[in-house]
C-alpha cells in the first residue's frame, strides 16, 4: 500500500507542478484576463463532468468488484454520449463561456468523461500504476504542447491552451483502452432485468456521489462567477492563481484517499476500513499544516515574479482560505471512506452544507471585497463540510464499537 501511495503522490505532485506551470504559461502570456477566461472554461468542463458522472464514473469502481464488467461499461460510455450531445444544444443559451468555446468545451468534456470511466475501472481493480501513468502522461502533454504554442510558434491564444487539451486528453483516451483492453476479452452483451438492476445501481450510487461532487464544486468555483459578474474576469484571474496554489495543499490527501479507495472498495471488514482511514487522516493533517503555513510564508513578490504584475495579493488570499484548507484535508479522507463503502449521501449532506455556507456568505462579502471575501468565504464553506464528515465518521466509529 505504502508503494502505490508513494507512487500517486509523485504523479499527483508532477500534476501540480503542471498544472502550476500551466497557470504561469497562460498568467503571463495571456494576462489576468486570459487567466480567467481560461478558468471559466475548464470550471465549464468541470460541472459537465460530474454530470457525466452520474453513471459510470463515480459508482463504476465500487461496483466492479460487485457486478460483471460488461453490464456497467456500455451504459456508461452512453449516458457521457448523451449528456455531452444534449450540452451542444444547451449551452449556447447560457452565458457561462464566450460562444466561440462552447463546442469546443462539449467535445473535450467527451473525451474526459470516456477518459475517466476508464481510470475508474482501473482503480476498481487496484492497477494503481496503470492510472497514475495515464494521469501522468495527460499532464505532461498539455503542459509540452502548451509551451510549443505559447513559447516557439508565438501562438498566444486560448486556442492553443483548448488544442492542448484535446491532444492530451485524445492520446491518453487511446492509451487508457490499451490498459483496458483485457477487461473486454469475456464480453457479452446482456439484457432483461439483471441489466436493468446493474443500471438502477450505476445510477442511484452515481446520484448520491455526483450530487456530493457538484455541490462541492460549485461551492468551491461559485466564486468566480460572483467575481466575474461584479467586478470582472481579471479578479477572477488573480484568485484562481490563489486557488490554485492552497489547494495543492490537497495534493497529499488525494494521493491517499486513491489508494485507501482501492483498498476499502476491495474490503469486506469495516473495522479494518475505519482504522486504515484514521491513521491515513492523522497524517495527512499534519502533512496539510507544515504545507500551508510554507505557503502562507512565501512573499508576495515571488508570485508577482512567477504570474506578472497584475496578480497582485496571491499570499493575502492565500491567508484568508488557510484555515478551510487545512479542515477540509481532513474532509477529504474521510470523505474517501464514505465513497469507498457506498454511503455517498454523506458527502453529499457535508458538501450541502459547504454550498450553503458560500450562496449565503459569498453574495454578502464578494461584491464588496473582490478575492479577499471570496477567500474568506471558502475557508467556512470548507470548515462546515469537514465538520459535517466529521460528525458523521465519529457516529460511524461508535457503531463500529457496538456491533
Amino acid at each position: 500500500m505504502f508503494r502505490n501511495i508513494i507512487s500517486t503522490f509523485f504523479t499527483r505532485s508532477f500534476i501540480a507542478v503542471s498544472n502550476f506551470l500551466v497557470a504561469v504559461l497562460l498568467s503571463n502570456y495571456l494576462g489576468s484576463a486570459g487567466r480567467g477566461e481560461q478558468s471559466l472554461i475548464i470550471t465549464l468542463i468541470a460541472f459537465i463532468i460530474i454530470i457525466t458522472g452520474l453513471i459510470g464514473t463515480s459508482s463504476i469502481s465500487y461496483l466492479i468488484p460487485r457486478i460483471p464488467f460488461s453490464l456497467l461499461i456500455i451504459p456508461s460510455y452512453l449516458w457521457v454520449m448523451a449528456v455531452t450531445t444534449l450540452c451542444f444544444v444547451v449551452l449556447p443559451y447560457l452565458d457561462l463561456v464566450p460562444a466561440q468555446y462552447m463546442v469546443d468545451v462539449c467535445f473535450i468534456s467527451l473525451l474526459l468523461g470516456v477518459l475517466n470511466i476508464n481510470i475508474s475501472v482501473l482503480i476498481s481493480h487496484q492497477k494503481i500504476n496503470a492510472a497514475n501513468f495515464l494521469n501522468f502522461v495527460q499532464a505532461l502533454i498539455i503542459l509540452l504542447l502548451l509551451v510549443v504554442f505559447f513559447v516557439f510558434l508565438k501562438n498566444e491564444s486560448i486556442r492553443s491552451y483548448l488544442l492542448a487539451l484535446y491532444a492530451g486528453y485524445g492520446i491518453t483516451l487511446l492509451l487508457s483502452f490499451y490498459w483496458i483492453r483485457s477487461y473486454f476479452r469475456d464480453f457479452r452483451f446482456e439484457f432483461g432485468k439483471t441489466a436493468i438492476e446493474a443500471i438502477k445501481k450505476l445510477a442511484i450510487l452515481g446520484l448520491y456521489n455526483q450530487i456530493a461532487v457538484f455541490t462541492q464544486l460549485l461551492s468551491f468555483r461559485l466564486s468566480y462567477y460572483l467575481l466575474n459578474a461584479t467586478i470582472g474576469k481579471e479578479e477572477v484571474g488573480v484568485y484562481a492563481n490563489a486557488v490554485s496554489i492552497a489547494e495543492s495543499v490537497w495534493l497529499f490527501g488525494r494521493s491517499i484517499g486513491t489508494v485507501q479507495h482501492a483498498r476499502i472498495v476491495n474490503s469486506k471488514d469495516n473495522n479494518y476500513s475505519l482504522a486504515l482511514t484514521s491513521r491515513l487522516n492523522k497524517t495527512n493533517l499534519l502533512i496539510s499544516l507544515i504545507l500551508i503555513s510554507v505557503l502562507a510564508c512565501i512573499p508576495e513578490s515571488w508570485y508577482r515574479v512567477l504570474f506578472g504584475d497584475e496578480f497582485i495579493n496571491i499570499n493575502r488570499i492565500i491567508w484568508t482560505m488557510g484555515p478551510g484548507i487545512v479542515f477540509f484535508g481532513v474532509a477529504l479522507i474521510l470523505g474517501y471512506y464514505f465513497s469507498s463503502t457506498g454511503k455517498h449521501f454523506v458527502n453529499a449532506i457535508a458538501s450541502f452544507a459547504g454550498l450553503i455556507i458560500t450562496v449565503t456568505l459569498g453574495f454578502s462579502i464578494i461584491p464588496s471585497m473582490g478575492s479577499y471575501g471570496a477567500g474568506i468565504t471558502a475557508s467556512v464553506s470548507y470548515g462546515m463540510t469537514a465538520l459535517v464528515v466529521v460528525f458523521f465518521f465519529i457516529r460511524e466509529k461508535r457503531q463500529g464499537l457496538i456491533q
